[in-house]
C-alpha cells in the first residue's frame, strides 16, 4: 500500500510540474549581474516563498546575481556578503565560498536549519563571502536565452552539463565580481559530481579551487541500495528528456494538503528528496520550510545518468547508445572521466557515512582511490543517512564545523606565507 501511494504521488508530481510549466507566462527581458540591490526578498523577481526570504528572515544581507552560461542557461545565484557578527569584527577582505546543491535540491537546501547550524550562515558569521548556487532546472534557474522551460529541448541536459557549463560560469562570475583568483567549494551529493566533471574535463579550473569539501559525493554508485531509486528506475529509464521533478505553487499547495497527516508527512519528505526514508536524525522542525521550497526541478536525464553509472560501475558521461556515442565520443561507449586530472590547490576532503544507502561507503572509497590527494572524514554511524549531511539535528558539529575548520586552516596558512 505504501509503495502504491509513493508511486501515485510521484506521478502526480510529474504531471503537475508539466502542466504548470506549460501555462507559465513569458519572462521579461533578462538582466545579468547583481539584481537585488535592496536585499528585500519582496524585490526578488519570484513572488513566492524563496531562499531569499529565509536569509532575510534571519537578518542577514542577501543579494541575487544572474549568470549566463555558454550554452544559454540563465542562473540565479544567492549571495550572503556579510553578517552583523562579521561587521563587528572589522574584517574587510572576505574569501569567497561557493556552495553547490544536489539532485532535487537548490540553494534553499543549505539554509533549512537556520543561523545556529546551517553552513551558509555559519560561514558568513566567520567572515566568508558566501555564494549559493542554483543550477539549471531548479525553479530559480528555469530561463534560457532562446529556449523556454515548457520546451523539451530546455531539459536536454544532465549533471555533465551542469559541471561543464553552470559550475564554470558561476566560478568565473564570482571571481570576476570579487577580484579573487580562487574560491572555496562545498557541495552535497550531485554537487560533488559536478565538480569532478569540471576539474577532470577542464583541468584549468583546478587552480581556481582553494579547498573542496565533498559531502556524500555521488560518482561511483554500483553499491547503492536506496529503495526510492530502485522503485523509480523503470519509470525514469523510459522517460524522454523533460522536467521531471519541479517545484510549483499549485503543486506544493495540493501536496501540502495531501501530506498534512503526520504519517504522510514523512512519506512526502522522502519523496521530495528522492530518498528511501526520512532519517531519524533529521531536524523535523524544518519540514514546513522543506515542503515550501522543495523539490527543486531536475531533468529526467539527471537521475537516468546516475542509474547508468550505477549499472556500469563506471564514472563516465551520459550513454546515448552505440550509434550516438560514436558521434559524440568517437567510440561505442562513453569514456571514463579522467579523475587523475582532478588536482585542486589543496587536498580534497570527503565526508561519508556507514548509513548512507545512496552513496555507499564502498563507492565513496572507490572515488577516493582514483583521486590524487584526499582526506577522508568517516562517520561511523549506521543511522546517518544521505540527507543528514544537510538536515540532521547535529549537522553543525558533525559536518559544518569540520568544513569551516578546513577552510580556516587554508586561509591561515596562506596569511602566514604572505607575511
Amino acid at each position: 500500500m505504501l509503495k502504491l501511494l509513493q508511486m501515485w504521488l510521484m506521478k502526480f508530481v510529474i504531471f503537475s510540474a508539466c502542466v504548470c510549466i506549460a501555462i507559465a507566462s513569458a519572462e521579461k527581458k533578462v538582466k545579468f549581474g547583481l539584481q537585488n540591490f535592496t536585499g528585500h526578498p519582496n524585490d526578488y523577481r519570484l513572488k513566492v516563498f524563496t531562499g531569499v526570504h529565509i536569509i532575510a528572515t534571519y537578518n542577514y544581507p542577501v543579494e541575487t546575481h544572474t549568470v549566463l552560461t555558454r550554452d544559454g542557461y540563465i542562473l540565479d545565484n544567492f549571495r550572503i556578503p556579510s553578517s552583523e557578527r562579521c561587521r563587528k569584527s572589522g574584517v574587510r577582505v572576505k574569501p569567497a565560498v561557493l556552495i553547490q546543491h544536489g539532485l532535487t535540491a537548490s540553494a534553499d537546501s543549505f539554509l533549512m536549519t537556520g543561523p545556529r547550524s546551517a553552513l551558509p550562515f555559519l560561514l558568513a558569521d566567520a567572515c566568508y563571502d558566501v555564494w549559493l548556487s542554483n543550477c539549471r532546472g531548479v525553479r530559480y534557474s528555469q530561463r534560457h536565452s532562446v529556449l523556454k522551460a515548457s520546451q523539451d529541448a530546455f531539459w536536454r541536459f544532465s549533471w555533465h552539463e551542469i559541471g561543464m557549463e553552470d559550475l564554470s560560469a558561476q566560478i568565473d562570475y564570482i571571481l570576476a565580481t570579487t577580484g579573487h583568483s580562487a574560491l572555496h567549494f562545498v557541495a552535497h551529493s550531485q554537487g560533488c559530481t559536478t565538480l569532478m566533471v569540471l576539474l577532470s574535463m577542464r583541468p584549468e579550473y583546478n587552480g581556481k579551487i582553494k579547498t573542496a569539501n565533498l559531502l556524500a559525493p555521488a560518482a561511483f554508485m554500483h553499491h547503492s541500495t536506496d529503495g526510492m531509486l530502485n522503485m523509480l528506475e523503470k519509470v525514469i529509464m523510459k522517460m524522454k528528456d523533460c522536467n521531471f521533478f519541479g517545484h510549483t505553487g499549485v503543486l506544493n499547495f495540493v501536496l501540502a494538503l495531501l501530506c498534512k497527516p503526520s504519517k504522510l508527512k514523512k512519506l512526502c519528505t522522502s519523496l521530495f528528496l528522492i530518498t528511501n526514508s526520512m532519517s531519524k536524525n533529521m531536524n523535523q522542525t524544518i519540514i514546513p520550510f522543506l515542503m515550501a521550497t522543495h523539490p527543486g526541478g531536475i531533468s529526467s536525464r539527471q537521475p537516468k545518468h546516475f542509474l547508468q553509472i550505477r549499472k556500469s560501475g563506471k564514472f563516465r558521461p551520459f550513454d546515448f547508445g552505440p550509434k550516438k556515442n560514436q558521434k559524440v565520443y568517437k567510440q561505442g561507449s562513453p569514456p571514463d572521466y579522467p579523475l587523475e586530472k582532478v588536482r585542486p590547490m589543496s587536498p580534497i576532503h570527503i565526508y561519508f557515512s556507514d548509513g548512507d544507502k545512496l552513496t555507499a561507503p564502498k563507492d565513496v572509497l572507490i572515488l577516493a582511490s582514483k583521486l590524487n590527494n584526499v582526506v577522508k572524514h568517516h562517520i561511523a554511524d549506521s543511522s546517518w543517512e544521505h540527507t543528514d549531511f544537510l538536515f540532521a539535528k547535529t549537522v553543525d558539529t558533525v559536518i559544518n564545523q569540520p568544513v569551516i575548520k578546513v577552510i580556516d586552516q587554508f586561509e591561515s596558512k596562506r596569511k602566514r606565507k604572505t607575511r
